[in-house]
Formats: C-alpha cells, structure tokens, sequence
C-alpha cells in the first residue's frame, strides 16, 4: 500500500509544489476539481484539498511526507503511542472516564477522533496548568524579568 511511502522531491519538483501551495492558500475556500487526462473533472471534497494544502506547504519547506494511515478505531497500545504514554496509562485515563472508550468483550477500542480530542483538551489545561504555576512562582518567590537578568549576569561573570 502506497500510504506509508514517504514523498521527498527533488528541486525542480519543489518549484511547482510551491506554485501549487501558493495556489491553495491564495483560493482556500474555493472549490478544487481535479483534471483527469481524458479530460474529465471531479470535484475535490475539502478533506482532500486540505491535505493536499497541507502536503504542499509541508514539501515546499523542504519537509518529507509520509501518509500515515489509521484505522478510525484504535487499540489501547496504539493511543498510547501516539501520546507517547504506557498503555497502562491509557487504560487508566478510560477508567477514570478521561478518555472516552467501547468495550468490545474484553478489549477496549477508542475512536480516533476522541483521541484527538482528548489529546487537545489535555494540551490546553497543561498550558493553563504551567501558566498558574508560574504565576504562582512569580507571586511567591518574586521571580521576574530583573531577577532573571541579575541571575544571568552573575553567571556570565563566573562563566569568564
């Protein structure tokens, strides 16, 4: 199957990639049809012009890309490495009812999309988590721009 197979152009590739890319981002909420040789054209559904837009701005960075295809219902050991946890953590998360998941007899199958989900609602309270916390150093210790500055010119004079 062609979907794992990692794209990587070659110079002058990049060069009409990036008219394609320009393209695509300059008529973002046009719709796209695609030109068969016989001259026939199909429509393109917007999942397919996105990731195209996508793929297009990806190589015109000089970036590889690879076509990962995923089942829309996923194993415990598959959410876990796609979030980079244990798998004993991601059945955690289902039974503390933090990650959504079906029982299918004695396996538990989460849905792709509340993987998704989960994985940016959990971004977004870690980000709000680190930001009390810094507020709260900041108001405990008193820790701000100057004193970091006093504390990077102490070293810098040790350092030389």
């Amino acid at each position: 199957m062609l979907a794992n197979t990692t794209i990587i152009p070659n110079k002058k590739q990049s060069v009409s990639i990036s008219d394609v890319a320009k393209t695509l981002q300059a008529q973002s909420k046009a719709k796209f049809s695609l030109l068969c040789p016989d001259g026939i054209k199909i429509p393109l559904p917007e999942p397919l012009t996105r990731l195209l837009l996508i793929a297009a701005e990806a190589l015109t960075s000089k970036n590889a890309v690879t076509v990962l295809v995923r089942n829309s219902w996923l194993t415990t050991q598959e959410a876990a490495n796609i979030m980079g946890y244990s798998r004993q953590v991601v059945v955690d998360l289902i039974k503390k009812s933090r990650l959504k998941a079906s029982q299918l007899g004695s396996h538990r199958r989460i849905r792709f999309t509340d993987l998704l989900k989960f994985i940016e609602t959990e971004g977004k309270e870690g980000s709000e988590a680190m930001a009390k916390i810094v507020n709260h150093t900041k108001e405990v210790v008193g820790y701000d721009e100057a004193h970091r500055r006093r504390k990077r010119k102490k070293y810098m004079e040790r350092a030389y």
